[in-house]
């Protein structure tokens, strides 16, 4: 083998470079840092944070901005771990600067494009391999490897449930992100099962807007299904493989085959039910000791392909994933994905209709009234928010990170890009009279709430300095109080912040810094800012319960704690109202209010809720006290057992904090009701 810079020699140590330090980026360090054999040398992302990123990353690991950086520094394999538009253009970079290169999936938007990456692959002499992880698999190396065993496969199911990642990403860019998963091992199968060099024809495709996909697909005489979908449950990912001597299903969840071969016909009959629930429950068995005490990284087949794509770099031998099936799976993606993109556009212009029509019914804005700039207008608070702004006569400008799709759009409300974590364009300012901060990060590490709740905080009442606007309300958290066993009793609007550390998580740290940043700009730029403190929010309109009251285990819910006794949340419905008549009449509104709904919901109450919501669940309560007097032989379960340093204290993740309402009754109280029509509260 040769290295990138020359080196030669089979044993010499691997250099890799990740170009992307999100998530997938960082479980792709933690698979290689698994390797032996291999350093990763360097990151590169405009927006990661060195100082951040330093206990995710191995010793000596450079982080630079750019990827013409990464290549200077001579890595041997790249990881491109980027949105799919950018992986064309960085794949062919690093292949022209001597690198091998590996691309998370979706490998590329078109066949041209994965075409072209192969060709200055073979032109460089370097190697390509995709994310196609799941390929590498218990499940799918068994079926691989004994496909022969159940002789001519006839038909085969692919089947990928999943659930919206994030909110800012629309139905079908999700399901257009999933499908290579679905996609690249029934391509894989049908190949193995007939043999047949053919181009996979696809003989039938229904798509939905709201990320559904079925197709029909030959190849020969084998034909397959393909089923994505973001709304049928239960979540599943499998195959199952029909061929002439029995079949198989290999389960990605349960992490097992269960294996039918031979025909199964006479007396047969009779034992398959047999054969298959023997074999599913000691397979899923086996496969869940494995996911809960063998795991060394959230995608085990990361390490299975990073490894076979290592020895191919060091060996100069083909890589794991041949060029043909990556081919394969990008051409299906790719005319998939464009009768999708059609379907989005069909629901885009109906929805576009209905939205025009719902505006026209709606009152202009008062004129008495400001224009109100709102941020997170488009999440699970924002969303019933703006909707009660806008009703109540107030001009309404929301700022996102993407414009929402049509259909979730707030009839007469104006929707403006901006990237909260830069510098506001002042024009986004204008005419604004009121400012409505309710952006923040929610998921990923310390610097993700630094760039998305901290920064942003700045951003935005900065620009609202600038543009003379004195007056908005922060929307911050109840989560950002000390809790009742640090202060020793009930918690109120006196209770200090629980600031300056992140022992309590990265999303409580970037909102009690924020919470800190709004007073200081408060007093320097002479902005009266007033905070919101919203406890855990629900929807009573679509309930679905706090994480506090308890857990779905398939059929069941299991509810902890006693059923009278009080779980503090905030209905967003009652949030909007609140922030609303903040909007209304400022002066009269508290400067800070933890708001909860006054009084308290019982347990009981939330889970009556939850009954109506979901009549087929059962319900069973687990008493409070015996989880409490559990914590001790959980926690050194957890270090025994898991090997973890840090234990979870299970009864603290049900248990509920108690606080004063008074001031949330009031506020709630002068709110009053709903300024939708037809609205409850």
């Amino acid at each position: 083998m040769t290295n990138a810079d020359g080196r030669a020699g089979e044993a010499a140590e691997l250099r890799i470079g990740l170009i992307g330090a999100g998530k997938m980026g960082l479980q792709h360090v933690k698979a290689i840092t698994a390797q032996t054999g291999t350093r990763v040398i360097g990151v590169a992302d405009p927006a990661a944070d060195p100082a951040r990123l330093a206990e995710s990353l191995p010793a000596g690991c450079q982080v630079v901005k750019t990827a013409a950086e990464l290549i200077a520094l001579k890595p041997d394999v790249v990881h491109i771990v980027t949105p799919p538009a950018t992986h064309t253009a960085l794949a062919l970079q690093a292949i022209r600067g001597g690198c091998h290169v590996y691309i998370e999936k979706p490998f590329t938007p078109t066949r041209a494009d994965a075409e072209a990456i192969f060709a200055a692959a073979a032109e460089h002499g370097r190697l390509v391999c995709a994310g196609h992880q799941y390929l590498f698999e218990g499940p799918s190396l068994a079926v691989l490897e004994s496909l022969d065993a159940i002789g001519d496969v006839v038909h085969i199911e692919s089947y990928f449930s999943f659930r919206t990642a994030r909110r800012t990403i629309t139905p079908v860019d999700q399901a257009k992100d999933i499908l290579p998963h679905a996609v690249y091992p029934l391509v894989a199968q049908l190949r193995a099962g007939t043999r047949s060099g053919d181009a996979i024809a696809i003989t039938g495709l229904d798509v939905r807007a709201s990320g559904d996909i079925y197709a029909l697909v030959r190849l020969g005489e084998a034909t397959g299904v393909l089923l994505v979908t973001l709304n049928g449950r239960p979540i599943e990912q499998y195959q199952n493989i029909i061929a002439t001597n029995g079949s198989y299903r290999a389960d990605y969840i349960a992490g097992g085959v269960v294996r039918l071969v031979g025909p199964g016909d006479g007396l047969g009959v009779l034992f398959t039910p047999y054969r298959r629930a023997w074999q599913t429950l000691t397979g899923a068995t086996r496969g869940f000791y494995r996911l809960i005490f063998k795991r060394k990284t959230s995608y085990p087949g990361l390490l299975t392909i990073f490894e076979r794509f290592y020895d191919a770099v060091r060996h100069g031998t083909p890589p794991p994933l041949s060029p043909q099936s990556i081919l394969d799976t990008v051409d299906l993606c790719e005319r998939i994905g464009a009768v999708l993109d059609q379907a989005e556009a069909l629901a885009d212009d109906q929805a576009r209709a209905r939205l025009a029509e719902a505006a026209a019914r709606i009152a202009p804005p008062d004129p008495a009234r400001p224009l109100v700039l709102v941020t997170g207008g488009t999440g699970l608070l924002g969303i019933p928010l703006v909707r009660e702004l806008r009703h109540a006569g107030f001009g309404v400008r929301v700022l996102a990170r993407r414009t929402p799709r049509v259909g979730v759009r707030v009839p007469g409300v104006e929707y403006v890009v901006a990237d909260l974590a830069r510098p506001l364009d002042p024009a986004v300012m204008a005419g604004v009279g009121f400012v409505v901060h309710a952006a923040a990060e929610t998921a990923g590490g310390q610097d993700d709430h630094q760039r998305n709740s901290i920064d942003a905080t700045r951003h935005v009442f900065e620009a609202a300095a600038d543009a003379g606007v004195r007056q908005g309300v922060h929307v911050s958290s109840l989560a950002v109080i000390k809790p009742g066993h640090e202060v020793g009793g009930i918690l109120d609007e006196a209770t200090p912040l629980d600031a300056g550390h992140v022992r309590r998580g990265p999303y409580v740290w970037g909102k009690a810094e924020s919470e800190l940043l709004v007073a200081k700009l408060a007093a320097e730029r002479n902005l009266d800012i007033k905070i919101v403190r919203p406890g855990p929010l629900v929807d009573y309109a679509d309930f679905h319960p706090p994480g506090r009251l308890g857990r779905e285990l398939g059929p069941y819910f299991v509810a902890i704690g006693g059923k009278k006794t009080p779980l503090s949340v905030c209905d967003v419905g009652t949030a909007g109202r609140v922030i609303r008549s903040y909007a209304e009449d400022f002066a009269a509104a508290p400067p800070l209010v933890n708001l909860v709904e006054a009084p308290p919901p019982t347990r009981r109450e939330l889970a009556d809720r939850f009954k109506a919501h979901r009549p087929d669940l059962k319900f069973y309560w687990f008493p409070g006290w015996l989880l409490r007097a559990l914590g001790g032989p959980l926690k050194l379960v957890q270090r025994i057992a898991l090997g973890s340093k840090q234990p979870v204290d299970v009864y603290a993740a049900f248990a509920s904090e108690r606080y004063r309402t008074d001031v949330a009754g009031q506020v709630i109280s002068r709110a009053g009701a709903s300024s939708i029509p037809g609205a409850r509260g």
